[in-house]
C-alpha cells in the first residue's frame, strides 16, 4: 500500500502516516472497548438478573463503572508512547495515562464495593448502617492504596521508597494518636463482633440504658433516667458489658417468711402450695422452692422462678400474681405470715 507523498512528511520528528496510524489506533481501541463494554454488559446483565452468580454481576458492575473517555485518554496515551516524542513530551504522556488508569481504577473499585455491601447485607439480613458503614470505609481504603501504588509504579515511580516513607510517618502519627486510633478499632470491632446494636439495652458496671449510636469515636446510650451517657467505645469493651435485649428471660426469686409458731408438717406443704400456684401459672416457671432456714421473724421458704420474657415490668406483674395467690392460699389453709415486732420505747433511765 502507497501512501500520497504529504503523509511521509514529519511532523515533530515523525511521518504524519505513523501519527494517522496512532490516531487510528486510539478511535478503534475506544470504540472496540465501548462495544465490548456494551456487549458484556447486555449480556451479563441479563443472566445476573434472573439467576447470575455474585462473580457475574461484579463483573457487570466493573465494566459499567468503565467511561469511554478513560478508555480515550489511555488509548491516546499509549499512541503518543508508541511515536517517537521528545522525553519531556513522552514524561507527561506517562503521567497522564497513570492519572486516567488510578481515576477509573477508583471509579470501579467504588462500585464493586457499594455492589459487595449492598449483596453482604441481603445475605446476613438485618445489618445496621454503622456495619455496613464501616465496612465500606475500610474496604474502599485498602482499594485506594492499592490503586494508587499501581498508578505510582505505572508512572515511573518507585512505590518501596513511597511505602517506606509512609511506614515511618504511619509510626509517629500511630503513637500520637494512639487514644483515637484504639476508639476507632474499637468501633471496628463492635461493629464486626456485635456485642451490641443500636436500640439494644445494655448495662456497664452500675450505668443503663438503649443504645442510641455507635460512632467512630464514642457510643451514645439514653440512660433509664432520660439523659444521655457517652462512653469511649476502647473503655466500653475493656468493661463488664450485660446486653438486656438479648436475654431469654428474668429470674426472679423472692421469699415467704412464715410466723415462728408454725407446726413443721405445715411447713413442709408450703413449698408444695407455690408449685400448685406456679403450676397454674403459665407465664412462669418453677426452679426451686425451698424451706432455707429461720431468719429474725420466722421460718424463710424461698422461691425461683423464671420468666421466659426480657420485659421486667412483666417480670415484676407475674412476681406480684404468684406472691398474692400463694398468701390466699396460705390464708385458706391456716398458715400464718410473720408479722413485724413493733420496736419496744426505750424508758429514759432515772
Amino acid at each position: 500500500m502507497t501512501f500520497p507523498d504529504w503523509m511521509h512528511s514529519s511532523l515533530l520528528g515523525n511521518p504524519i502516516a505513523d501519527w494517522l496510524r496512532a490516531a487510528l489506533g486510539a478511535v478503534t481501541v475506544t470504540l472496540g472497548a465501548a462495544l465490548l463494554r456494551a456487549v458484556v454488559v447486555r449480556r451479563l446483565g441479563a443472566s445476573e438478573a434472573h439467576a447470575g452468580t455474585v462473580t457475574q454481576g461484579a463483573v457487570v458492575e466493573i465494566v459499567r463503572s468503565i467511561r469511554k473517555r478513560y478508555i480515550l485518554i489511555v488509548a491516546l496515551a499509549l499512541a503518543g508512547l508508541w511515536l517517537d516524542l521528545p522525553p519531556a513530551v513522552q514524561w507527561w504522556l506517562e503521567r497522564v495515562m497513570a492519572l486516567a488508569v488510578v481515576v477509573q481504577g477508583i471509579r470501579s473499585g467504588n462500585r464493586l464495593v457499594d455492589f459487595w455491601v449492598a449483596r453482604y447485607a441481603v445475605r446476613r439480613g438485618q445489618v445496621d448502617r454503622t456495619t455496613l458503614t464501616a465496612l465500606g470505609y475500610g474496604l474502599r481504603g485498602f482499594m485506594w492504596v492499592a490503586v494508587i501504588l499501581f498508578g505510582l509504579d505505572l508512572a515511573g515511580y518507585n512505590p518501596k521508597s513511597l511505602l517506606a516513607t509512609l511506614g515511618i510517618g504511619g509510626i509517629a502519627i500511630a503513637l500520637a494518636l494512639q487514644n483515637v486510633l484504639a476508639d476507632l478499632f474499637a468501633a471496628l470491632s463492635i461493629v464486626l463482633d456485635k456485642p451490641f446494636v443500636e436500640g439494644d439495652a445494655i448495662a456497664v458496671d452500675d450505668l443503663e440504658g438503649t443504645v442510641e449510636h455507635i460512632g467512630l469515636k464514642t457510643t451514645r446510650v439514653k440512660s433509664i433516667n432520660g439523659e444521655q451517657l457517652v462512653f469511649s467505645n476502647a473503655d466500653l469493651l475493656k468493661s463488664r458489658l450485660r446486653n438486656f435485649t438479648r436475654r431469654q428471660g428474668r429470674r426472679m426469686v423472692f421469699r415467704v417468711t412464715l410466723a415462728p409458731t408454725t407446726r413443721a408438717e405445715r411447713l413442709g406443704r408450703v413449698p408444695a402450695i407455690v408449685a400448685e400456684v406456679l403450676h397454674g401459672e403459665p407465664r412462669a416457671d418453677l426452679q426451686r422452692s425451698h424451706l432455707i432456714g429461720t431468719g429474725p421473724l420466722g421460718f424463710d421458704v424461698e422461691t425461683s422462678i423464671l420468666v421466659p420474657n426480657p420485659d421486667y415490668k412483666l417480670a415484676l406483674e407475674v412476681r406480684q400474681a404468684i406472691l398474692l395467690e400463694v398468701y390466699a392460699r396460705l390464708e385458706r389453709e391456716g398458715i400464718a405470715l410473720a408479722r413485724p415486732v413493733a420496736p419496744q420505747p426505750v424508758m429514759p433511765t432515772a
